[in-house]
């Protein structure tokens, strides 16, 4: 069984006969990663995230999932759920930064790669050491992750949202930290992502931390990605100017955003 990568709408298109017995296990936007492939360049073990159970936890196949008679070569798969053995850990990362690559690039409200680039600004404007820099770069990078759980037309959506829809939205960054769960080199920047979209007066979500009970790299990353957002063209609206984002960040300076990452963003702004 081969299984080929396409866009973030269909992240895995597996090529199968019984489409039927498929839908039984995955629907639409579950994600799919293939994370093993033997030596013909079969996949052979899979990582499933469920939107609505995830992780569920243990290993099992597609055969004992279904209870039905698919070919020997698709039945033998092995699906993860959680956990993933370490020896193949390295390579679901991999694949996690592809997923960030494709989000990006199918989905023009996504920019991890700039909000990276802010991020890694601040916090070395900050001092920071070079481990936490290096950290909060690679959480940047994958801070959106879990939007390929979320349904692409709510992403997209030219109007208001419903509150439905935006409580699926705000599910996000627990969807990003929760495709870290498998990676024991990742957990250290599960905290960064899962808060990224905290307020600094504990307005935010998911949790609702505010002040210092946010860690720094996401308070950090919070700002570079607001930012980035407000500078950048979206499908449903134009970019606003510099001058408007930053009169935007200081306008919510110790609400939404931590008062001095936004003052080390205007120091660097002002230095270019």
């Amino acid at each position: 069984m081969n299984i080929k990568k396409t866009n973030i709408e269909s992240m895995i298109e597996v090529e199968r006969e019984n489409q039927n017995v498929w839908d039984k296990v995955f629907q639409s936007h579950n994600i799919l990663i293939p994370i093993e492939k033997d030596s013909q360049d079969n996949v052979v073990s899979l990582f499933v995230l469920d939107k609505h159970n995830f992780p569920i936890g243990g290993q099992k196949n597609l055969n004992e999932i279904t209870g039905s008679p698919f070919t020997t070569e698709l039945a033998n798969v092995k699906v993860y759920f959680c956990p993933i053995l370490p020896a193949i850990q390295r390579n679901y990362e991999k694949a996690l930064f592809m997923l960030a690559e494709s989000i990006d690039r199918c989905d023009s409200s996504t920019h991890s790669g700039d909000t990276s680039v802010w991020a890694v600004k601040i916090a070395e404007h900050m001092g920071l050491n070079k481990e936490d820099v290096r950290r909060i770069k690679k959480a940047a990078k994958l801070h959106d992750i879990g939007k390929a759980v979320v349904p692409r037309e709510l992403l997209i959506k030219p109007g208001p949202l419903s509150s439905d829809e935006w409580e699926i939205i705000r599910r996000h960054p627990g969807y990003s930290a929760t495709l870290m769960e498998p990676v024991h080199s990742l957990k250290e920047i599960q905290p960064l992502v899962r808060s990224h979209h905290e307020h600094f007066s504990g307005e935010g979500y998911p949790d609702g931390l505010h002040g210092d009970e946010i860690p720094i790299g996401a308070r950090i990353i919070s700002v570079a990605d607001a930012f980035s957002t407000m500078i950048s063209r979206r499908i449903y609206r134009i970019p606003v100017s510099e001058k408007r984002a930053i009169n935007e960040l200081i306008r919510c300076k110790g609400t939404q955003f931590d008062p001095n990452v936004v003052d080390h963003m205007l120091a660097i702004l002002e230095m270019r």
